[in-house]
């Protein structure tokens, strides 16, 4: 249930669809030769250069947490849609790398991560939302409120969606297919690893452990973040350095940090990811 850092090859894939467009820029990903002095001396004041703004969630009960950085003489504007237990603090890197291949970047934080509102008293770290449905409403009123008024004719406009974004972009494109001039969807979390248990089954415990009020409680298996595991045999990355990066904005910004999934987020995710996956066929028939 954990997202997979974005590294070069997302980079990469961005550059093919961009080539597509004859836009393509000469992006080379950040080199790993000295890496951590790059990523803190260059990497990182880049990423805290940006201009950060809050707005509110799509049914106005949150101040939710964005970053933008708008480039003099831009090609166009990204639209970042991070993943579950991320934080567009995490993003330094990709920002910088699009921002210097002469395009904009705008990314916030879902409600419940990052640094927009935890949404379980008293334990932070667990991942919580009410209705899977509300990170996509909250992600047409991040582009009507703030994207549009920024492009008002919609032109260049790009997205970049990870993991669980992946899964609330394919549901906001299901209703805006004409928004975006292209998007990449890396690992898009269209169903969930609930490995050993079939889905059916996890599906069953997790919805039983809710109506036993339990929903806000971690799901079994899952836990606060280690940001000291050992990089050997983990699954989210194949480059140490970029798997220190990520323990170290943690370690520096602790506020940002979702350990794992409750109850109800795997309950309500693994409901509207079946959805999504039933509504795609109907989409790209029409």
């Amino acid at each position: 249930m954990r997202n997979k850092p974005l590294s070069a090859f997302l980079i990469g894939v961005l550059i093919i669809a961009l080539d597509m467009l004859g836009a393509a820029p000469r992006a080379q990903a950040i080199s790993e030769k000295n890496y951590e002095n790059t990523y803190t001396n260059t990497v990182l004041p880049f990423r805290n250069s940006g201009e950060r703004f809050t707005f509110p969630s799509a049914d106005g009960k949150y101040r939710l947490s964005g970053v933008r950085f708008i480039h003099p003489h831009e090609k166009g504007l990204i639209v970042v849609v991070n993943g579950f237990t991320e934080s567009w603090m995490k993003y330094g890197e990709l920002f910088y790398d699009l921002y210097h291949e002469g395009y904009s970047v705008i990314s916030y934080d879902h409600r419940g991560q990052g640094l927009s509102p935890h949404l379980v008293p008293g334990h932070p770290q667990i991942g919580y939302v009410d209705h899977f449905s509300e990170y996509a409403d909250d992600l047409k009123e991040f582009m009507e409120r703030v994207v549009k008024p920024l492009h008002p004719d919609q032109k260049n406009l790009f997205l970049i969606a990870n993991s669980m974004g992946g899964a609330v972009a394919t549901e906001y494109l299901e209703g805006h297919p004409s928004t975006f001039e292209a998007a990449v969807l890396s690992a898009p979390m269209l169903a969930i690893n609930t490995r050993p248990y079939p889905p059916c089954i996890a599906h069953g415990m997790v919805a039983g452990l809710g109506f036993l009020g339990f929903g806000r409680h971690y799901a079994i298996g899952q836990h606060d973040a280690n940001l000291d595991a050992p990089f050997e045999n983990n699954t989210l990355t194949g480059s140490k350095v970029r798997w220190w990066s990520y323990g170290y904005v943690g370690k520096e910004n602790p506020e940002i940090l979702i350990g794992g999934a409750s109850n109800h987020w795997v309950d309500t995710s693994l409901s509207e990811t079946r959805h999504i996956r039933q509504d795609i066929p109907l989409n790209t028939t029409r």
